[in-house]
């Protein structure tokens, strides 16, 4: 016999296979769509997210590249311009801030910078032209706004520019402005190389070298590597290879993905990828494994006449390769679509502000990616049957049924058939199972304490450089207590001047909380630093007898909100009226990042707090590292009280001031106390409870006080806070439930086209038993029978899976997540598995009546 060596024969054959049953290969054109289009759907949200993530991160620290050397000089510059494994570099000088009254609450630093280096940090004017002339300059919009200054070319006005702690008025005309972001730590504005040459002309020297603490002319030095991975280890690579000091300055851009991985979310993604491609693979490789038994006898033909088992592997996978091409590109498309649909809601979740949020950021990788993905996961899945076609004997091949090609091993198709069905409803169970336990009180009684919370609109804003904490005045107050429906107001004030201990105090404090292994840690990693030592640390601290944090001072509705950890008599509650005396304090424990806690002072030890009233402050002088004398208000002098720790409490975000430090204790006082010790003083925040039919018509009046009498001012709600976190439970339920439901297909189409191709396959048996006696209908309950088989073994894998799911990753989810409250429960396998049953019991009956209208004598030829 002579063997079949010619590729193109190869190829014709693999055409013609699948054209003479073309509704067969259309089935597996259906299982690469739906693979492709989960894996499509995937990447597209995933790498969207990514790509809004990290634009979101770059226009909040400034700039899109991977790194920077701060406080540079001009021949350090011109020490690592020229490296070589650099692919981009460029430069911006400082000169100063734009200092304003209207920019209190907005930090907006002063630049010369390169073009390109203002296209990188997001503020190369987008009306107009960089700055040429001394009194030119550039600016976002934001801070025009600000100033009043009408958004236009060639605009004049005043400002005072802030050069190293010394105003100079400045009249400028607008050459250019950009759009600004509001997450942006600080706001840009770009003068010529000419002013900044006049005021803040480039540093000549390192910054070691320097004889002032100024920031005028030192440069910026941005750095792009040919890779966003391991950013840091190659700024440390050009350190070494150009010979800069090794105590420059650097910072990486973190908004970049590569820069560093949660571990966590890592595992998750992994976990998401393992599933999708376990389903893709069970499907196609059930289905690639059907097919194959039911094309055996076309196989054994061609054995006959001379064809190998290696050109039968490459018949197999060229039709492999035929699906993908065709499957593949619809898959993408729809699975684009799938993902544009999703993503907008996904997106409106994220705490990012971006051009083109909730867009699709599509580019060649994402399509790519999918793309193999989907190919290797049919090649994969195609290559177990590939190898049982090119084995077995022409003979064998003759007469092959799928009873001989299961040789004796069927459970493994059911045990395929059983994983895809089971796949579905666990994910299904899992996504249902944590959104039904969605509880918003839970989670927003962090974020939002009382219906309504007004402050100033920089208290809780990071990228505002002034924090305003006396802006609810007592005639506001006043006018919130009379609006109707009010029914309950807490005010919230602070001072910030830190605790002071005495010598007696202190040594308690030395023992009992600055010994503490994890505090000794704590101190050791971010408190020491370029030969600052533990030992030096903790002498400053002894110099001073002092810790950082804030004295507040809360009416009744906030204090009802701390946690309490721990009182004085054993309670779980504070008494007001006891703690209202005037004898007793609240005070804070010390947390590291939210997990360990320990106690800086103790229920019942005897505290002091100085009074900052204004009254008492006084005059005083003390050098500078300069020598010159700086005059400071005193209040050395001012009278000090003792109070008792009545208990340790922790106070929620929606209450504190969102500024902190490692080791930090705050003290609270009753408000009526407070101001008695501090002065008659404005409130850093009102708590407002309100009537609930009310509740509009006080949000209105808020909203005009704001709009005609401080448009500084702010408030939030308990509502509009419970209708983001319901939206993203909405999102998270959505999203779980569009998976589910593809995998779910998946499991149908791998059942259905099981069945119907084991019904093809056995279609001589099944005629044979017909021509013997069995009746068609004594044929369908053997092929329900079967089914149901399908179908209680799907149901117990569903039931014990979901279970274990349930108890511990859907558990340890709710935990973390805040927002939901863990419930088990089984209900969406309750209400699915019916159906289920009923399509694995029907599919099998429609699939034999369609293959009974052929006769008997037509089904006993051997094909």
């Amino acid at each position: 016999m002579s063997r079949i060596n010619s590729k193109k024969a190869v190829s014709k054959l693999a055409h013609s296979g699948i054209r003479s049953n073309i509704k067969k290969y259309l089935v597996l054109v259906g299982a690469v769509i739906l693979t492709t289009l989960l894996f499509s759907s995937l990447f597209t949200v995933g790498g969207s997210v990514i790509q809004e993530t990290q634009i979101a991160g770059m226009r909040k620290i400034g700039t899109t590249c991977h790194a920077g050397l701060k406080y540079m000089s001009l021949p350090e510059y011109e020490q690592v311009k020229n490296d070589p494994k650099l692919k981009d570099i460029s430069y911006s000088i400082m000169v100063g801030y734009l200092s304003d009254d209207n920019l209190k609450n907005l930090t907006t630093e002063v630049y010369y910078s390169e073009e390109k280096d203002t296209k990188k940090g997001f503020c190369y004017p987008e009306a107009g032209n960089l700055p040429v002339r001394e009194n030119e300059i550039v600016t976002s919009d934001l801070v025009l706004e600000k100033l009043g200054v009408p958004a236009e070319i060639g605009s004049k006005f005043t400002v005072n520019l802030m050069i190293d702690g010394e105003e100079i008025p400045q009249e400028f005309v607008l050459s250019g402005y950009f759009h600004g972001d509001k997450v942006a730590m600080a706001q840009t504005a770009l003068v010529s190389k000419e002013l900044q040459e006049k005021y803040a002309p480039v540093r000549m020297i390192s910054y070691p070298e320097r004889k002032d603490n100024g920031f005028a002319g030192w440069m910026s030095v941005n750095l792009d590597f040919s890779t966003g991975f391991n950013i840091e280890e190659n700024v440390l690579s050009l350190i070494e290879r150009t010979g800069l000091r090794n105590d420059v300055d650097y910072g990486i851009n973190y908004a970049y993905a590569g820069h560093a991985i949660d571990p966590a979310m890592a595992v998750v993604c992994g976990m998401m990828l393992v599933t999708f491609f376990v389903a893709g693979y069970l499907i196609i490789y059930n289905i690639f494994d059907i097919n194959i038994i039911s094309d055996m006898q076309e196989y054994g033909l061609l054995k006959t006449i001379g064809t190998t088992g290696k050109q039968l592997k490459k018949i197999v996978m060229k039709r492999a390769t035929i699906i993908c091409l065709v499957g593949i590109p619809i898959g993408l498309l729809l699975g684009v679509g799938v993902g544009g649909l999703i993503l907008p809601y996904i997106s409106g979740q994220m705490s990012t502000l971006t051009v083109g949020k909730g867009l699709v950021h599509l580019n060649v990788w994402i399509l790519a990616g999918a793309a193999l993905f989907s190919y290797l996961t049919v090649i994969i899945s195609a290559g177990r049957p590939c190898r049982k076609a090119s084995k077995v004997s022409p003979i064998e091949t003759l007469r092959y049924t799928e009873e001989s090609g299961n040789n004796g091993k069927r459970g493994r198709k059911l045990t395929v058939v059983i994983l895809s069905l089971s796949l579905a409803l666990i994910i299904l169970n899992g996504v249902i199972g944590l959104v039904s336990g969605f509880d918003v009180n839970e989670f927003v009684k962090s974020d939002v304490v009382a219906d309504f919370s007004i402050q100033d609109a920089s208290l809780d804003s990071m990228a505002a450089s002034y924090h305003e904490t006396e802006a609810v005045g007592q005639d506001l107050i006043e006018s919130i207590k009379a609006q109707p429906g009010v029914y309950e107001t807490g005010n919230v004030y602070i001072s910030n001047y830190g605790q002071e201990f005495s010598d007696e105090s202190w040594q308690k404090l030395e023992k009992g909380f600055f010994e503490n292994e994890a505090v000794t840690e704590c101190l050791n990693c971010f408190y020491t630093d370029g030969g600052y030592d533990l030992n030096a640390c903790m002498n400053d601290f002894r110099k001073f007898k002092s810790i950082s944090g804030y004295t507040y001072g809360m009416g009744e509705l906030a204090v009802s909100k701390l946690n309490v950890a721990e009182t004085i008599d054993g309670s779980e509650t504070i008494d007001w009226e006891k703690f209202n005396s005037g004898n007793y304090v609240l005070a804070t424990r010390w947390t590291m990042d939210g997990w360990y806690y320990t106690n800086i002072v103790e229920p019942g030890d005897k505290i002091q707090i100085r009074s900052h009233d204004p009254k008492y402050a006084e005059l005083a002088e003390e050098p500078a590292e300069d020598g010159k004398m700086i005059t400071y208000e005193s209040y050395d002098n001012a009278p000090v009280k003792e109070y008792v720790v009545y208990a340790i409490v922790d106070i929620p975000e929606a209450i504190r001031y969102r500024v902190s430090e490692f080791i930090e204790l705050h003290y609270i006082l009753p408000e009526s106390e407070y101001l008695e010790l501090e002065g008659e003083k404005g409130a850093m925040r009102t708590l407002v409870n309100v009537e609930d039919d009310k509740k509009a018509a006080f949000e209105n009046w808020i909203k005009e006080y704001k709009n005609s009498e401080d448009p500084d001012m702010d408030y939030a709600t308990k509502e509009s806070v419970t209708a983001e976190y319901k939206s993203l439970s909405d999102t998270i339920g959505m999203v779980g439930i569009v998976l589910a439901v593809i995998l779910g297909l998946i499991g149908i189409m791998n059942f259905a086209n099981t069945m119907v191709t084991s019904i093809i396959v056995r279609s001589r048996e099944l005629a044979m038993l017909e021509a013997v006696g069995m009746t068609g209908v004594q044929q369908k309950h053997k092929l329900m029978k079967e089914g149901f088989t399908y179908f209680v073994w799907t149901a117990v894998v569903s039931v014990i899976a979901s279970s274990v799911l349930s108890v511990t990753a859907i558990r340890f989810l709710a935990g973390e997540l805040g927002m939901f409250v863990w419930r088990f429960t089984l209900m969406p396998l309750a209400a699915c598995l019916p159906i289920i049953m009923v399509l694995i019991v029907i599919i099998p009956v429609i699939a034999h009546s369609r293959l009974s209208r052929r006769s008997v004598i037509d089904r006993l030829r051997v094909e």
